[in-house]
């Protein structure tokens, strides 16, 4: 067990954690709009009985309504409707019994 270290967006666990705490997020909003991650401030990672991940991301409103049936929805270009907002999200991950928790979600 260590403490926190830095990683790396390249790293696919770190990208499946970001992705499995922004389908959440989204869950629990009550916003007609899906939300997606504007810019990455921040990741770290730490070895904790799995792996436990730190991110500090932007948040913004996309154009695409929750329940569609779209892909990929980028971040609306008008920054008014995009109403971007910093989130902070811990991720736990487990792999090899398939557990992955979001452990602390964004109150915004």
């Amino acid at each position: 067990m260590g403490g926190r270290s830095e990683a790396s967006m390249d790293e696919q666990g770190v990208k499946d954690a970001l992705q499995y705490a922004v389908v959440e997020h989204n869950k629990e909003r009550n916003d007609l709009y899906i939300s997606q991650v504007a810019k990455v401030v921040k990741v770290e990672k730490q070895v904790v009985a799995g792996i436990k991940y730190y991110f500090t991301v932007e948040m913004a409103r996309t154009s695409c309504r929750k329940g569609g049936v779209e892909k990929l929805c980028a971040v609306h270009d008008d920054p008014e409707i995009a109403a971007p907002y910093e989130c902070t999200f811990d991720v736990w991950s487990q792999p090899w019994i398939h557990s992955i928790v979001v452990t602390k979600g964004c109150n915004h």
